[in-house]
């Protein structure tokens, strides 16, 4: 009799780095990400490894896991879309905004899931070509997200998308942000709009392995259904298993 697998699925998600402020080791990089995406995988099903910014992955490697979650943090640096900088832009940190993109890339490569959040959306739109607003307060008025503090805003996908499947068609949102997709580049299709402005709030691929992106935190709370899914696809992990059938 064949034996049940008891793997949980590995998913890999992004941090970023910050200096310490206090204590023994002041003035020291430390990597951050808080402690919500970790949970939310882990009560979805999944193991968790934590990616700093560091030298490329090669697609053999990236293969190993069976997801990819990119998520918030900095603004990204205007220059990667074209743009030039703002005074309301944050600093950017062009060493994390290189690996995670060489990573996303790669992970399509692969045929890895990922899940895009906040700042992981804003990488993967502009990954495929896409521009940002740079400050929603000038450039979108009317939707009440400035990145001064986490807002709740109402949200409407598309009946037929895969983050409907896994959150219903107005999911309970909170976006913390003040930038988002301006461009939605070819191979991406805006799947979620803010009701009040029509700003996109979601995205997902046209074709191939799952990509699925919101410009809200579903870690901070009403997203159990988004890990849920996207867990569920990385279990699945066709693409990847392929390419490890093939790399071995």
């Amino acid at each position: 009799m064949a034996r049940l697998s008891t793997r949980r699925p590995l998913i890999g998600i992004t941090a970023g780095t910050t200096r310490m402020m206090s204590g023994a080791w002041a003035g020291h990089e430390a990597i951050t990400l808080t402690e919500h995406y970790v949970r939310a995988l882990r009560e979805a099903g999944a193991r968790v490894v934590v990616l700093a910014p560091q030298d490329p992955w090669s697609q053999e490697e990236l293969a190993e896991l069976d997801g990819l979650v990119l998520s918030g943090g900095r603004d990204l640096d205007p220059a990667a879309y074209g743009a030039g900088a703002l005074e309301t832009d944050l600093p950017p940190d062009p060493e994390r905004d290189a690996f995670e993109t060489a990573l996303y890339r790669t992970a399509r490569a692969a045929g890895v899931p990922v899940l895009g959040i906040c700042r992981g959306l804003q990488i993967i739109a502009v990954a495929e070509g896409g521009t940002l607003h740079q400050h929603l307060p000038v450039d979108v008025p009317a939707y009440p997200g400035t990145g001064q503090a986490p807002t709740a805003v109402e949200v409407e996908l598309s009946a037929a998308s895969d983050l409907a499947l896994a959150l219903g068609t107005r999911p309970a949102a909170t976006a913390f942000h003040h930038q988002a997709v301006a461009e939605v580049p070819a191979g991406l299709r805006a799947v979620g709009v803010h009701s009040g402005s029509g700003l996109v709030l979601a995205l997902e691929a046209e074709e191939g392995s799952p990509v699925l992106a919101v410009q809200w935190h579903p870690e901070l709370g009403g997203g159990a259904g988004l890990f849920d899914h996207f867990v569920a696809a990385a279990r699945t992990g066709a693409g990847a298993d392929t390419l490890r059938a093939g790399v071995r």
